[in-house]
């Protein structure tokens, strides 16, 4: 390699330093220059002389050689010979071409630091902020419900690092809680690196929520086992981007098989929501109970009464039956001993401890104060408990195959009596082996290809036959927006023929987005799960508190205390009553009541579709024979 080669290198790689190192040469360059030059008038000896007719100093030389290199019009002033006009014409010219230069590096260099700032890599400064991993379509409702969550706090802020661009990400954001108190600062780059996690502060942030992929970079899909490969990695790189630090991690997995790999890295204290089986426990409930889903709406979301826990010392040595009647405004639902064990709720004759959190439903965690008192009775307008009904054989049609067909199976099975039977109907129908050679103690199980939005598939399907129908999404191979239109399609020919045979058809349908709720106007409210949108409302609650994962798992499983909506005629004669005189009829059945339904207003999105979550219990309610009583029950 020759000499010329060897310097064009060390050249390349000085320049390859960035702005600052060609500042720097261009400086040297200045000063050689400048330095030339100097030597040049001395060796001539043109040097100029100074108003008292002295010869300049050679540091005068050197100052007068740079004033010509820095600005052009200097050399206009000159008046000395042609052999020092000449040198000054030459350091002038060579300034020129430096100054220009230097001009184009710093345009450069400032464009680089905007675009630095566009793509959002620099460090962000914050404490107690709440940091969203990954960018979903469960993402709006997210932000909206952290900006709930913390209207009434300053300087709340949620950082959210997504591998998309930052500007496309800030108009995103703007168009969902633009205005809001809550600060959203967005950066680029990939969740699952330790290095791009640098970005975001970690080790101070009060939360930290991982969303599942649900696409990839094309579009298409992404299968249930590819997702949660996604958020392992993001959960393995969260502890190399912050090791030692106890972080409160929130994430989101669709496979219940990726459940003990994800808690072996992520820790016990880790929240772990399954989407999967979440959902399709809730689809089965509400497809079972007219209403749950807007009840679970209401619990879940910032804007109605939420679920809390509070310590509440006064309470030692209640029993929990009478402390039900001492929250006037809340609705005790179970205690957090101080053992850490959730009960929910416990035996009702079991005394408060010291160090018991009561567990409540409340409109703010402000508001869960010991308020209340007895509530009279009279023993007339309570209707004694009837002995229970035997459970009778179901017939269920299930619409769609989608991810969650097996887990739906699963749960119909737990809920049907013995002999029941359920008919699968999906445009594609996945292999039959492994689901009908599970045990299904409960039903039988058949299937069969057809295209759901073909009306005559929907007639000879003979839908009066069936006791319940639900509308699973088809995700498979479809994006979301054209999964939702098909459901929304097949419910409307549902609807249709329901309103032909003249016979009300239980109906619970799975929509994606919560906006393609509002097109199907002709179904009723309460058809409809949409499941993105309770993750998300389950995602912010959790992240707001970490203890509600316990609650939540207690209270969405199939074993133990849930939520049924039964007749209020079961517990109190029609008429007028203060709540509390329902809650007085449910305690005596073994049941915590939570709120009512009111049949007249099931259709009203502006009356919450009648559904009322923790009326005071002096508040006074009309109950008639149609009306529901929501109820903490076992069965």
């Amino acid at each position: 390699m020759g000499v010329r080669q060897r310097l064009r290198y060390r050249f390349d790689n000085l320049m390859s330093r960035g702005v600052l190192a060609q500042i720097l040469l261009l400086g040297a360059v200045t000063a050689v220059l400048v330095l030339i030059t100097a030597l040049a008038v001395v060796v001539c000896d043109v040097i100029p002389e100074d108003d008292k007719g002295s010869a300049d100093s050679f540091g005068r030389v050197v100052w007068k050689s740079l004033m010509h290199a820095f600005d052009p019009g200097t050399l206009s002033g000159d008046t000395a010979g042609w052999t020092f006009l000449f040198i000054m014409l030459f350091v002038t010219i060579g300034g020129l071409f430096v100054l220009s230069a230097l001009i184009g590096v710093l345009n450069q260099g400032f464009s680089s630091m905007i675009e630095g700032l566009r793509r959002g890599r620099s460090a962000v400064v914050e404490r107690s902020h709440t940091v969203i991993l990954g960018w979903t379509p469960k993402i709006h409702t997210l932000l909206s419900e952290l900006a709930l969550a913390n209207s009434n706090q300053r300087g709340a802020c949620v950082v959210i690092l997504a591998s998309r661009d930052k500007v496309d990400m800030d108009a995103d954001v703007a168009a969902t809680v633009g205005g809001a108190r809550m600060r959203v600062v967005t950066r680029s780059g990939s969740p699952m690196k330790p290095s791009d996690l640098a970005l975001v502060s970690l080790a101070s942030s009060r939360a930290v929520i991982v969303l599942a992929p649900e696409a990839h970079a094309d579009g298409s899909p992404m299968l249930a086992h590819e997702s949660d490969t996604v958020v392992l990695k993001t959960l393995l790189a969260i502890t190399k981007a912050a090791p030692g630090h106890s972080l409160h991690l929130v994430a989101e997995l669709f496979d219940p098989r990726t459940e003990a790999v994800a808690r072996m890295v992520a820790g016990e204290r880790a929240a772990l929501i399954l989407a999967t089986p979440l959902i399709s426990r809730l689809l089965v409930q509400t497809g079972r109970q007219s209403g749950l889903s807007v009840v679970y709406t209401e619990l879940l979301d910032f804007a109605g009464a939420e679920i809390y826990l509070r310590d509440e010392p006064a309470l030692a040595g209640t029993t929990f039956r009478d402390a039900v009647f001492r929250y006037g405004t809340s609705a005790l639902i179970g205690v957090l001993t101080a053992g850490g064990e959730i009960l929910l709720p416990p035996p009702f004759d079991r005394p408060f401890a010291a160090g018991d959190r009561a567990i409540a439903i409340s409109t703010d965690d402000d508001t869960v104060i010991l308020d209340g008192g007895p509530i009279a009775v009279e023993e007339a307008v309570l209707v004694a408990p009837a002995p229970s009904a035997k459970r009778s054989p179901e017939r269920t049609l299930v619409l769609g195959a989608g991810t969650r067909l097996v887990t739906v199976l699963d749960e119909l099975n737990t809920y049907v009596a013995p002999g029941s039977e359920t008919v699968v109907v999906s445009e594609a129908v996945p292999p039959a082996g492994p689901i009908l050679d599970r045990p299904f103690s409960n039903m039988r199980v058949t299937m069969r290809a057809a295209d759901l939005t073909d009306r005559r598939v929907l007639e000879s399907l003979e839908l009066t036959s069936f006791d319940h129908v639900l509308v699973l999404s088809e995700t498979i191979g479809r994006t979301q927006e054209m999964a939702d239109a098909r459901t929304t399609v097949t419910l409307l020919h549902l609807r249709d023929l329901a309103r032909i045979a003249g016979k009300k058809i239980a109906i619970t349908s799975e929509i994606l987005d919560g906006e393609n709720r509002e097109l199907a106007t002709v179904a009723e409210a309460d058809d409809f799960i949409v499941s993105n949108t309770l993750i998300s409302l389950m995602l912010s609650q959790i992240a707001e508190n970490p203890h509600l994962v316990r609650v939540f798992d207690q209270l969405f499983a199939a074993e133990g205390f849930e939520i049924y909506l039964k007749g209020a005629s079961d517990y109190v004669r029609p008429g007028n009553h203060a709540f509390g005189v329902v809650c007085e009829a449910a305690l005596r059945r073994g049941e915590i009541a939570i709120g009512y339904r009111l049949a007249a207003s099931a259709n009203d999105p502006a009356a919450a579709y009648g559904v009322a979550i923790n009326p005071a219990k002096r508040s006074t309610v009309r109950l008639g024979a149609v009306d529901k009583v929501i109820v903490l029950a076992e069965a």
